[in-house]
C-alpha cells in the first residue's frame, strides 16, 4: 500500500533536494577539495573538473621535477591502495604532472647534470634571463584563470537570470571589460604601444566604474523596481567608495597572488641547489646520505606549502568569484 510520487527535482519550491557530484575517473579524487569549501546547490555548477585541471597543472608547475614527481606518484598509488585514502589518488595525479614539468624544467630529483645525459632542458628557471620571463608567465596565467572564473560568473548568473550581478558586477561583464582594459592599457605601455587615449579611458575604465560603483541601487531600480537610495545618497556615496576601493585594490592583489607560481618554481630550484651544496661540502658516502635525506625534506616541505598555495589559489582567486557553495550534500541513510 505505499505509492511513490516521481516529479521534477525542484517541483516543490518548499524543499531543496541535496546535491551528489558525479565526476569522472581524473576528477574523482579532487571533489574532496569543492566538498572542503561546500558542494553546489542542486541547479549549480559543478567545478570539480576544472579544479581537477588547474590544480595539477599549478601544483605540477611549482613542483616540476622528474625524480620527485615519479615518487610523489608511486607513495600516492601505494596509500590509495593501501588505505584507500583520496588524497593518495590526487598525489598520484599530482606526481604525474611534476614529472612532465620536472621535463620541462631539466630537474631530476634537483639536478641538472643529471638531466643533460638524457636531453636538453627546454626552460632552466634559475638562469638569471629567464627569472622575469618566468614571472611574467605566471601572471599571464593567473589573468587567465581569473578571466575564465569570471566568465563562469557571468554565465551562471544569466543562467540563473541574475541580470544585474551578471552585467554590474566586479565579476559581471563591467569587471571583465574594466580589467581586460587596464591588462590591455598596461601591455601598450611596456611594449610602447600608445594607443590609449581619452576614449578609451572614458568608454571601457570609467564606464565599467561608475557602472560597478552604481550596481546596488540600479538592481533595485530596474530588477526590484525600488527605491534607488532607500538610506540617502550620501550614506551609500560613502559605502559604495570604499567597496569599489577594494573592488581595484583586489584585482591588482589577485593577479600579483598568483606571481607565487613562478616564485615556489624558483624556491624548488634554489632549495635543490642548497641541497647539492650541502652534499659537496660532506663528500664520501655522507654525500648519499645528504642526498637522500635533502630529497625527502624538500618534498615533504614544500610539496605540503605547494600543495596548500595552490589549494588558497583555487579558494581566494577563483572560487570566490563564480561559486557559492551552499547547496546540501545527499546522504545515504547508511551515512547518516
Amino acid at each position: 500500500d505505499v505509492e511513490v510520487d516521481i516529479g521534477p527535482a525542484m517541483g516543490d519550491s518548499r524543499l531543496t533536494p541535496p546535491t551528489k557530484l558525479k565526476n569522472n575517473w581524473f576528477s574523482r579524487p579532487f571533489r574532496m577539495f569543492v566538498e572542503m569549501y561546500g558542494v553546489p546547490s542542486y541547479t549549480d555548477f559543478d567545478p570539480t573538473n576544472l579544479v581537477a585541471i588547474t590544480y595539477t597543472f599549478l601544483f605540477g608547475m611549482m613542483f616540476g621535477d622528474v625524480g620527485q614527481g615519479i615518487v610523489l606518484s608511486l607513495v600516492g598509488y601505494f596509500f590509495y591502495k593501501w588505505k584507500g585514502m583520496q588524497l593518495g589518488a590526487v598525489g598520484m595525479r599530482l606526481g604525474i604532472s611534476s614529472t612532465i614539468f620536472g621535463f620541462v624544467f631539466g630537474s631530476i630529483f634537483g639536478s641538472e647534470a643529471l638531466f643533460e645525459h638524457f636531453m636538453e632542458p627546454m626552460f632552466l628557471p634559475m638562469e638569471s634571463e629567464n627569472t622575469m620571463t618566468l614571472l611574467m608567465a605566471a601572471i599571464g596565467l593567473g589573468i587567465v584563470l581569473i578571466l575564465i572564473s569570471m566568465t563562469f560568473n557571468i554565465v551562471l548568473n544569466f543562467k540563473k537570470k541574475n541580470i544585474g550581478e551578471a552585467i554590474l558586477s566586479q565579476n559581471g561583464l563591467c569587471g571583465v571589460t574594466f580589467y581586460v582594459a587596464v591588462i590591455v592599457a598596461a601591455l601598450g605601455m611596456l611594449t610602447g604601444q600608445h594607443f590609449v587615449n581619452i576614449f578609451y579611458i572614458l568608454i571601457l575604465i570609467v564606464l565599467p566604474l561608475i557602472l560597478m560603483f552604481l550596481k546596488e541601487p540600479l538592481i533595485r531600480k530596474l530588477e526590484e523596481h525600488g527605491e534607488m537610495f532607500p538610506n540617502g545618497f550620501g550614506a551609500f556615496f560613502v559605502e559604495g567608495f570604499f567597496e569599489l576601493f577594494e573592488v581595484v585594490l583586489s584585482f591588482i592583489t589577485n593577479t600579483m597572488s598568483f606571481l607565487r607560481v613562478g616564485g615556489f618554481v624558483l624556491s624548488h630550484a634554489g632549495m635543490m641547489l642548497v641541497v647539492y651544496t650541502l652534499a659537496e661540502m660532506v663528500g664520501g658516502f655522507g654525500e648519499i646520505i645528504v642526498l637522500i635525506l635533502g630529497n625527502v625534506f624538500v618534498m615533504c616541505l614544500e610539496g605540503l606549502i605547494v600543495g596548500i598555495q595552490v589549494l588558497r589559489l583555487e579558494f581566494y582567486e577563483m572560487f570566490s568569484r563564480y561559486y557559492e557553495g551552499n547547496g546540501i550534500p545527499f546522504k545515504t541513510i547508511k551515512e547518516d
